[in-house]
């Protein structure tokens, strides 16, 4: 009784516009509301520092790379001062006194710091840049809410769109990733282009197929880990081969316009081979930097995964469980695709040992909309109508309240004394002079006083050497006290 009533309620649900845009507009709003306090005012730390050092340079620079060093220097680099961690520190100091975009952008490709470049010469305050990062989440919202529609369609597509939209704005992963960073551009990238592939395994055709091929290349062009994406086009061309009728001709249309897009979008990264320096970058982190993200261990990083996010796991598992149980069906396939990719980004990055959340952004999408993907039909068959929106109103309270709690201490431990540092060296004049400071505000400190010259230390302890072996103006020590060597002064 329940499947046909919900038949008949099909053309009314998709044909209904105005319904979704207010499901979309609760959506976002509850986002905007859970967020809201949690976004940081402070000064950008060390990665922000130096993708806004990078959008400073303006948006041709990054698009062509100019003054990148060319690629045997970075190798040579590398091997000389990369494996010794007393030249880690110089080896970041001579980084940022020159103006080679790729080094600032951590070696990512440049299409977030196109997006930085508006902020930037808008000259909006921190919290105001990182603010505007939302509407990444906000447009793969969208993506996601109306592909679900489209693909599943009627009261399943409904279900699915609004448990898919829920588990992605609601999750800790999304609300603490609202530092400056491509990860959440990557995810736009690799969701459109996964939306398009399941379009394509419900009959789209080759189009859609060569419209995820583009969005791999954007991709491409954002994090180096666009590569799982390019696999998995690879898998789907394999294992839709009929419905695609794949053969030579889909094989070299969908080189040529990978290459194309890449070649647009950062034409260096190819004719230059500066997407080479990614990988090379993200393999010298992964087998020879122990804690390159995170002192922590692989049991600790997933331990933390989680305990951020129970309720998703929870209902992925039990997804998991019933796609087993349920066997092979047809619309099955549609979803296939994001866990063909969530496992694949899973095992790209099992050696990232991270506490923080943006390291699950790269595949907890796909593990989100796979889930609601999966329960949404079974919960409307096999339910009806009231329960099966019931079970969706557990579910997004049980979202929001994990989300408020997880965020509950996020983003309240700020140093209120760090724009004091900041205005201290300005106030002594030390913009453009040489300061030994901490290592780990090279970044930070060189993105405000671009004309500041500086030597840095990891220790304490090192300062008294230092002082009587070197020639700088002042130090900054780790507590934000500055010393000019003047009687009493800053300490």
């Amino acid at each position: 009784m329940s499947v046909a009533v919900i038949q008949r309620g099909r053309g009314n649900e998709e044909n209904n516009p105005m319904k979704h845009l207010v499901v979309l507009g609760i959506l976002v709003a509850i986002t905007f509301t859970t967020v809201r306090n949690k976004i940081s005012h402070g000064p950008y730390d060390y990665d922000e520092a130096d993708y806004m050092s990078a959008a400073s340079l303006g948006l041709e620079r990054n698009w062509v790379d100019a003054g990148s060093m060319p690629l045997t220097d970075f190798v040579a680099a590398g091997r000389r001062s990369g494996a010794d961690a007393n030249q880690r520190a110089g080896l970041s100091a001579l980084a940022r006194s020159g103006s080679d975009p790729v080094v600032y952008r951590h070696w990512h490709g440049p299409l977030y710091y196109f997006w930085l470049t508006i902020p930037s010469s808008i000259k909006a305050n921190e919290h105001t840049t990182r603010e505007l990062s939302l509407v990444f989440p906000v447009v793969t919202v969208l993506v996601i809410y109306c592909g679900s529609l489209l693909i599943l369609g009627g009261i399943e597509g409904q279900v699915a769109a609004i448990l898919a939209s829920a588990l992605f704005l609601w999750s800790p992963v999304t609300l603490e990733t609202t530092e400056l960073a491509p990860h959440m551009l990557f995810v736009l990238w690799y969701v459109c282009g996964l939306m398009l592939l399941a379009k394509a395994a419900a009959g789209g055709g080759r189009r859609y197929y060569y419209a995820a091929v583009v969005c791999a290349g954007l991709a491409a062009a954002t994090l180096e880990v666009a590569f799982v994406l390019i696999l998995v086009l690879a898998i789907f061309a394999w294992w839709q081969r009929r419905q695609l009728g794949a053969d030579l001709v889909l094989a070299r249309n969908s080189i040529g316009v990978l290459l194309a897009t890449v070649l647009v979008s950062w034409p260096t990264g190819l004719l230059k081979l500066n997407f080479v320096k990614a990988y090379m970058v993200m393999v010298y982190l992964a087998v020879f930097r122990k804690g390159a993200w995170g002192d922590v261990t692989f049991l600790q990083t997933w331990s933390r995964r989680i305990a951020v996010s129970p309720v998703e796991w929870f209902l992925f598992a039990a997804a998991l469980v019933l796609l087993i149980a349920t066997g092979k069906r047809q619309d099955r396939r549609y979803g296939m695709v994001f866990l063909l990719f969530a496992g694949l980004m899973i095992l790209a990055t099992l050696r990232v040992y991270a506490e923080g959340t943006r390291y699950m952004t790269p595949f907890f999408a796909a593990v989100e909309i796979f889930t609601a993907w999966t329960l949404a039909p079974m919960l409307v068959r096999f339910a009806r109508p009231a329960l099966v929106y019931g079970a969706l109103g557990v579910i997004c309270f049980s979202l929001i309240w994990n989300s408020e709690r997880q965020l509950s201490g996020f983003r309240l431990n700020e140093n209120p004394a760090a724009f004091a540092v900041i205005d201290a060296i300005r106030a002594r004049g030390l913009a453009e002079k040489t300061l030994l400071i901490p290592r780990m505000d090279i970044p930070t400190l060189h993105y405000y006083f671009p004309g500041m010259q500086t030597q840095a230390y990891t220790d304490p302890g090192e300062i008294s050497i230092d002082r009587r072996d070197r020639h700088f103006d002042a130090v900054l020590y780790s507590d934000g006290s500055l010393d000019t060597g003047e009687s009493g002064a800053g300490r």
